[in-house]
């Protein structure tokens, strides 16, 4: 696990979910793949890495990390919710809560605490694809961080969770 020791910054890490509306057959990566592009233009507007991201049909895990210099995470996760209640629009379990039930209900982070923390969560998060038995092996799903890793020898592209 302390090979992914090096690829953390300083700063507070957050493991986050953000639970997904329903959708029908076929739509699902759509609203998703928007969502990721909305995280990127927020990520220029606000100082913050993406550690790593996982894209599932009911739902998308990620680890992220404020500078050093700290951040306002709460701003942050405002605008992410914002964008994704925007993507989500006409989802009618999302309409006419108020934010604390959407949090509830949507949004899920608590910080990590230190490297091996970090490791075993971005571990979970590469492996859950398979753990949800969507895939044989990790590397059969293109939606997640998993292929960068791979390329910066984090992960062989045959690796398996020891205790999944």
């Amino acid at each position: 696990m302390s090979e992914l020791t090096p690829y953390r910054i300083n700063g507070d890490t957050y493991f986050f979910t953000l639970a997904l509306p329903e959708s029908s057959a076929g739509e699902t990566m759509h609203p998703i793949r928007a969502l990721c592009l909305e995280l990127v233009k927020i990520k220029q507007m606000h100082s913050f890495n993406l550690d790593a991201l996982v894209i599932l049909p009911k739902y998308v895990q990620g680890i992220l990390t404020l500078p050093d210099q700290g951040g306002d995470l709460a701003l942050l996760w405002r605008q992410i919710k914002a964008e994704f209640i925007k993507l989500a629009g006409g989802y009618d379990d999302l309409q006419g809560d108020d934010e604390d039930d959407l949090d509830r209900k949507r949004f899920f982070g608590y910080p990590l605490r230190g490297d091996r923390d970090f490791a075993l969560h971005m571990n979970f998060l590469h492996y859950n694809p398979v753990n949800q038995g969507l895939v044989k092996g990790v590397s059969d799903w293109p939606y997640s961080t998993f292929f960068q890793y791979v390329q910066q020898g984090v992960y062989p592209l045959s690796w398996r969770m020891e205790s999944a």
